[in-house]
């Protein structure tokens, strides 16, 4: 019931600031979310406005990389001058001091209240799109039958997986799974289950 270091608390929002940001850049590459939809957003909105004004009808490749930048500097702006702001009036003198202390990093509310209309956006539209739904269900179901041949054959892993699962099978298992990419562990589930798929 203690709150993180500010080092922790920094790093929290850093990750989330740039993962929704990122997550909006990709999620109009890819055509799941419209800019029409995103221009309901508060905070994609008034900074794509400000892009707008600035540079006119540009191309929409440039109006999204420009609206985006401009939302995590706003986002990233805020954070600093508020955790400024909370840290210089607790000044604490240890990390007890911050441990006890409600969260020193975070937003204004104003700024919150947009980050959250956002992140309730993506949510809805990109995360719990079908779309993404059905990748995850790949995804899940290929790491499943990965680490089911694996584990009722830890021959079919590279030589040191093999070693390391006379220790820990599970465990071997596990890393090796998890030191894939994307791409990698696709290949490696048709290695083991396409009969047209060579070495």
């Amino acid at each position: 019931k203690e709150s993180p270091s500010l080092e922790a608390q920094i790093t929290n929002f850093a990750d989330e600031i740039a993962y929704n940001n990122h997550d909006v850049d990709d999620g109009l590459r890819s055509g799941l979310i419209t800019i029409q939809q995103l221009s309901g957003i508060q905070l994609f909105a008034e900074n794509m406005a400000e892009v707008k004004r600035l540079y006119g009808e540009i191309e929409e490749k440039r109006l999204i990389h420009e609206t985006v930048r401009r939302m995590i500097n706003v986002l990233v702006v805020d954070l600093c001058e508020q955790s400024q702001q909370a840290i210089a009036k607790l000044n604490p003198a240890t990390i007890g001091e911050v441990r006890k202390a409600p969260y020193l990093v975070g937003f204004s509310q104003a700024i919150a209240d947009k980050n959250l209309e956002l992140k309730q956006f993506l949510r809805k539209h990109l995360y719990q799109h079908y779309k993404v739904n059905r990748m995850s269900a790949k995804a899940r179901r290929i790491i499943e039958e990965l680490f089911s041949a694996f584990m009722q054959s830890p021959k079919l892993m590279p030589d040191e997986h093999q070693l390391a699962a006379k220790q820990d099978q599970a465990r071997a298992v596990a890393d090796y799974i998890a030191g894939m990419t994307d791409r990698y562990a696709i290949r490696e589930h048709k290695r083991l289950f396409s009969v047209e798929e060579n070495w």
